[in-house]
């Protein structure tokens, strides 16, 4: 079933620009990885109607924008602000809208926040980020995930809590994002048509 679904999902996927992750860590530093997926039962348009815009990206866990360079979803543009306690400076690295696609990937500059639990401050030294949003079953439901590879300091306190910081922020963002839709989780099976 997965097979399928991701058949239908990258169906025009030939038209997404390739995306780096060449993300090179400081000396210091360790890479990190994660990945995050998400589906709902409701159209691709309803999550694009949110987040579309490189510059607004309140959507996402907290974050507020305060200053912007360039043009917005043109790749080259920066956004700059504060992020649920954090520094946000992020550059726009890829942009791609299609009726069946919408990907978008940036990269961010070192930053620290606060983790999760309260109790531990979170650092990194920089991330590349990319979303993809995908309609699937014909158009009546969305497949979301996002990739992120970041670098942060090597201790296993660090590598725990840099991890958790983003899967929290994804989920939280998603779920939250979702029953503001009134979309449910997809459960596997297409919706029937209406």
């Amino acid at each position: 079933m997965l097979s399928v679904l991701l058949a239908q999902a990258t169906r025009g996927a030939e038209l997404e620009p390739y995306v780096p992750h060449d993300l090179s860590c400081p000396p210091g530093s360790v890479s990190g990885f994660l990945h995050n997926s998400f589906a709902y039962v409701a159209p691709l348009h309803k999550f694009t109607n949110i987040t579309h815009s490189f510059f607004d990206v309140s959507w996402y866990f907290g974050t507020v924008v305060t200053n912007t360079t360039g043009r917005d979803n043109v790749p080259g543009a920066t956004r700059f602000g504060d992020d649920d306690g954090g520094t946000l400076n992020e550059t726009l690295i890829t942009y791609f809208n299609h009726p069946d696609a919408y990907v978008f990937a940036l990269r961010g500059q070192p930053s620290a926040y606060l983790a999760p639990s309260g109790s531990q401050l979170v650092k990194y030294d920089g991330y590349v980020e990319t979303m993809r949003f995908l309609s699937i079953c014909g158009g009546k439901a969305t497949y979301i995930d996002m990739v992120t590879y970041y670098c942060h300091e090597p201790s296993e306190q660090q590598q725990i809590a840099t991890y958790d910081l983003w899967y929290t922020a994804h989920t939280l963002t998603f779920e939250k994002m979702a029953a503001g839709l009134g979309a449910p989780v997809f459960a596997g099976v297409c919706p029937s048509p209406s």
